[in-house]
């Protein structure tokens, strides 16, 4: 009981942290936030929406039905960010981004090869958690403490910022902390899927 409480009290801690200097300080009020969050939630729930989820039924059973509300939402957010002069069509620039692309394509490489032994992408995995899947929410809830540790341990990227007057360039990108953690996490994805293999072949 007493470990539950202090994991408790570490994961809640880590995530204030995050939500004071991170990029969870920069929110939308609480109450618009929350409604926001219901609807797209809601929507989600409805439309199955899941990017790993899409990409296999493409792969596995030529079947594009849930890839339709992920291109629908690509397509919304064009038509938002062209209207409101915010599309920009490179690395540059970009709120919250870098431009060092083999630690992008890794990192996203690691999320998909995450979901896929999931079952499911983050956003899946936090709608399946509200239906009241407990093997989603422990997902969410390790989501949430690697998270804090990321950004608490500074193994997060960084943003690229260019030189002004007080400050030099900074070229951005995740830290060698950051780069190792992330190879680790992977080697360990892949040791998880070996495994998962032999035993379904011993199984059948």
């Amino acid at each position: 009981v007493l470990l539950v409480i202090g994991l408790c009290i570490s994961v809640f801690a880590g995530v204030f942290a995050v939500s004071q200097a991170g990029p969870g300080s920069k929110h939308a009020p609480v109450l618009i936030a929350l409604v926001t969050a219901l609807v797209i939630g809601a929507l989600a729930q409805k439309v199955r929406i899941c990017f790993a989820g899409s990409v296999r039924n493409i792969f596995l059973m030529r079947d594009f039905d849930l890839m339709l509300p992920i291109a629908g939402l690509f397509v919304v957010m064009v038509v938002f960010n062209l209207a409101t002069g915010g599309f920009k069509l490179s690395f540059a620039g970009q709120p919250i981004a870098h431009s060092q692309h083999l630690w992008n394509i890794l990192g996203l490489y690691a999320v998909g090869f995450g979901a896929t032994l999931a079952g499911g992408c983050p956003l899946r995995q936090m709608t399946l958690a509200g239906q009241g899947s407990c093997d989603a929410a422990v997902t969410f809830v390790g989501m949430l403490i690697g998270a804090a540790f990321a950004h608490n341990f500074g193994l997060a990227g960084a943003a690229a910022s260019a030189a002004t007057a007080e400050k030099a360039a900074v070229l951005g990108g995740p830290s060698v902390a950051g780069q190792i953690v992330l190879v680790c996490c992977i080697a360990v994805l892949f040791v998880i899927a070996i495994v998962n293999v032999r035993k379904q072949k011993t199984a059948a």
